[in-house]
């Protein structure tokens, strides 16, 4: 069975679980906690942020984004795909996981980035 690498409120891994929800495909979700990371995911994932998906196949797919498309890939009934391709949705993500991510970053870790 494939397996999940998540944190609950990681708007990443949010959006991970959302698509492999959304798909309808099994999965063991494996809830981490951040201090503390087993070792499991440092062992397929050196970088050890979430999500991470192991896939049942030996395969592993660190990136949230890509992780939707491996669900969705599969079964998308909404045609999220599909809507992906839209100028204005490539923008939004585009932002989301640049110049948002970069803030994003900023904020929760301020001990990080005086």
């Amino acid at each position: 069975m494939d397996t999940l690498y998540s944190f609950r409120r990681c708007p990443y891994a949010i959006r991970a679980r959302m698509a492999i929800f959304k798909a309808g495909i099994a999965c063991q979700i494996h809830e981490v906690s951040l201090r503390n990371k087993p070792q499991a995911l440092l062992d397929i994932s050196p970088k050890a942020t979430v999500p991470v998906l192991h896939c049942a196949d030996g395969r592993v797919i660190e990136q949230s984004l890509e992780i939707m498309q491996w669900a969705l890939a599969q079964h998308d009934p909404d045609a999220w795909l599909k809507s992906c391709d839209q100028p204005d949705n490539l923008q939004l993500l585009s932002i989301n996981d640049g110049v948002f991510k970069h803030w994003l970053d900023r904020y929760k870790y301020f001990e990080r980035y005086p």
